[in-house]
């Protein structure tokens, strides 16, 4: 009878504790995963590849604008690494991509004009699209 007792005892003691331990652990491969997926951003921002970046956006489902602010690069936005790293094809398509108030609340434009990098293609996209929000 006893033993029955601790067994039963320890069952539900055994599927919490397995449960925890299984929604930490999946929590922590989210979290992994999705590390995972913004070095693969970061990577093909810095290899200036368009093509692949955006297959995987298809590949993932997911727009740029939707996840443009939470991703950064050696503590940049997606657009600031590209003009770090002259990636002006990759970063005029992102400058594109973007809602202008997800480059206004990354410091975008402001980071440009203060680095002087306004003048490449990648910059010029941005002070276009500034200009014209500013217009309407």
């Amino acid at each position: 009878m006893r033993i029955r007792l601790a067994y039963g005892l320890a069952t539900p003691l055994m599927l919490v504790m397995m449960l925890l331990m299984s929604s930490s652990t999946s929590a922590s491969q989210r979290l992994f995963k999705s590390n995972e997926i913004a070095l693969v951003f970061c990577a093909y921002v810095r290899d200036d590849d368009t093509a692949r970046l955006q297959r995987k956006l298809r590949d993932l489902r997911v727009r740029m604008r939707d996840m443009y602010t939470s991703i950064r690069c050696n503590n940049a936005s997606l657009i600031q690494f590209a003009l770090r790293n002259n990636s002006h094809n990759v970063g005029s398509f992102i400058a594109r991509s973007v809602s202008i108030d997800a480059l206004q609340e990354m410091g975008d434009y402001q980071w440009a004009r203060e680095q002087e990098l306004l003048m490449t293609e990648t910059g010029l996209i941005l002070a276009n699209r500034i200009k014209d929000y500013r217009k309407d």
